[in-house]
């Protein structure tokens, strides 16, 4: 297990004429970019589906509503605790399976919340999914950091930052037909199946810094010579960094 979380090693750098190199690195950037914004906005699946489900368990099962309160609650206690903690853990990790296990867990832990019929027990897992919840963002920074120099990052970060909306938009159409036709359960078993197969394509598709696949760090494609270069190593302490922190960790 230690091993997945282990950053990946440099590899040898890619041959090819400039424009080769080039088109590699756009490839390489929207696939990242993609990649991260489908699975951040996924991780809103299996998190603000519960805001659909509410009104139906509080009828069906006749909890009330300050025990679904105390769920939300407990659950957004632990994610900005989780937050917090694995930003410095992701830092130091693989993204890639970071990422994956984070909204892979997230998902089973739907399908228990989904059949499970104590409240205790929906608390207490509901809980735990604030854990990990809490490992999508971290991750995504760490990526887009290293793929786009900080001269980008203002456009691409407004970018990604749409996946959040998106995924909250998609949830509330998805969950509500689902807990109209089938029941509130359902607005945990069908998001809980989306989120556990697109961990399995971060596994796939998500990768590390460009050394990783190869390719020299984002200034030597970006022509920014202004910035130290350090093999795909970037420094994630300047200003941008630390407005973003403050802005989604804090």
């Amino acid at each position: 297990m230690r091993a997945l979380f282990t950053p990946p090693p440099a590899i040898e750098r890619l041959g090819g004429s400039p424009e080769e190199i080039k088109s590699s690195y756009r490839y390489w950037r929207i696939r990242q970019l993609y990649t991260t914004f489908i699975g951040y906005a996924v991780y809103y699946f299996v998190r603000k589906n519960i805001s659909v489900a509410m009104p139906l368990m509080e009828k069906d099962l006749g909890i009330s509503k300050s025990s679904l309160g105390g769920f939300l609650t407990l659950h957004d206690l632990l994610y900005g605790c989780s937050k917090f903690l694995n930003g410095m853990l992701a830092d130091r990790s693989n993204p890639r399976y970071f990422m994956a296990i984070g909204l892979g867990v997230s998902a089973i832990i739907n399908f228990v919340f989904g059949f499970s019929y104590a409240v205790l027990t929906m608390g207490l897992v509901w809980m735990l999914n604030g854990w990990f919840q809490g490992m999508g963002f971290p991750p995504c920074a760490r990526v887009l950091s290293h793929w786009f120099s900080p001269k980008e990052r203002g456009v691409m970060w407004g970018l990604w930052n749409t996946s959040h909306m998106v995924g909250a938009a998609v949830i509330l159409i998805l969950a509500g037909y689902l807990g109209e036709h089938f029941g509130w359960r359902w607005c945990f078993y069908g998001p809980g199946v989306i989120a556990l197969a697109v961990s399995v394509f971060l596994a796939v598709h998500l990768r590390d810094t460009p050394a990783s696949v190869g390719l020299g760090p984002v200034e030597e494609y970006t022509g920014d010579a202004s910035l130290p270069k350090s093999d795909g190593e970037e420094d994630q302490s300047g200003p941008e960094f630390r407005a973003f922190l403050r802005h989604h960790v804090f």
